[in-house]
């Protein structure tokens, strides 16, 4: 399963500057426009390492556009100070990235603001988006950062642990998942008020021997994965499965994993109809 605990940000240093004179506005501080024209340099200069620099677009006559961003601004910043701007790649898709960015007030030590960006890939002839080239997009997926600058999991480490959740469950590896609960978690499930006469399980030890008497009743199991969902502003992860075990008819299952920091500190199942997954379209 993904380590988030043990993965770095993955956020690269950016940006070094102070606040000038001419970026402070009439309320004595560092104006918007220029909180976006620094985190606009650190994704630049990201590009320009990554291999989307000036070289590559002339060439290829390829460029990157803006399509949507969000700014959370956290502190001020006055004249003088010092900052820093991280920046990362979260996702890459077919024609698309999305970045997140983090500035620093290094005097206070404290985040001055974030950033989330979605850029598209564009054909400068056209000017409209393209696809990128295979090669590029996988040495772009190989910069995704597992962890986010709060903590917890990016869209790419929230799919990979879907997947490495629904494998250990057909190993049943009971272990494996725990390690990635917190102490004080709690989860919720119909199946533990079945087993144990309560549906909410609190704290670690108790979900361990809720799930230990689960399997030990369960027989064979087999899950397959339908969909996961995750939700980063949420910290949410939900994943949609088919769940399989001796003598019994497939039940469609939800589980709904609620992350603080690394780890999921809330859990909560839900059964539905005893029918086969539909054919994905």
């Amino acid at each position: 399963m993904v380590d988030l605990l043990s993965a770095s940000a993955g956020l690269d240093l950016t940006v070094e500057a102070r606040v000038e004179p001419r970026f402070v506005d009439a309320m004595g501080h560092m104006n918007v426009a220029f909180y976006a024209q620094l985190f606009d340099r650190g994704v630049w200069t990201y590009f320009e390492r990554h291999g989307l620099d000036a070289g590559y677009m002339q060439r290829e006559q390829r460029g990157a556009f803006a399509l949507e961003e969000t700014t959370r601004y956290l502190a001020e910043m006055r004249e003088g100070e010092p900052l820093t701007v991280h920046t990362g790649l979260v996702e890459v898709r077919e024609r698309t990235l999305r970045l997140v960015q983090v500035m620093t007030a290094v005097d206070q030590g404290v985040r001055a603001a974030e950033r989330e960006l979605v850029a598209a890939h564009i054909d400068l002839k056209m000017r409209r988006t393209a696809p990128f080239a295979p090669e590029l997009a996988a040495s772009l997926r190989s910069k995704l950062c597992q962890v986010l600058p709060d903590g917890t999991p990016s869209e790419a480490a929230a799919q990979a642990f879907a997947l490495a959740w629904i494998a250990a469950w057909n190993r049943r590896d009971a272990e494996a998942v725990l390690a990635h609960y917190t102490e004080d978690c709690v989860f919720v499930s119909p199946k533990a008020e079945r087993i144990t006469g309560r549906a909410r399980v609190e704290g670690k030890a108790a979900l361990r021997a809720y799930w230990q008497r689960a399997l030990e009743q369960s027989g064979t199991l087999e899950f397959t994965l339908d969909l996961a969902a995750y939700s980063a502003r949420s910290a949410t992860l939900t994943v949609l499965y088919t769940a399989r075990s001796a003598g019994r008819e497939p039940v469609r299952a939800t589980e709904i994993m609620r992350f603080r920091g690394p780890l999921v500190g809330e859990g909560e199942a839900l059964y539905g109809a005893t029918a086969p997954a539909p054919e994905a379209r």
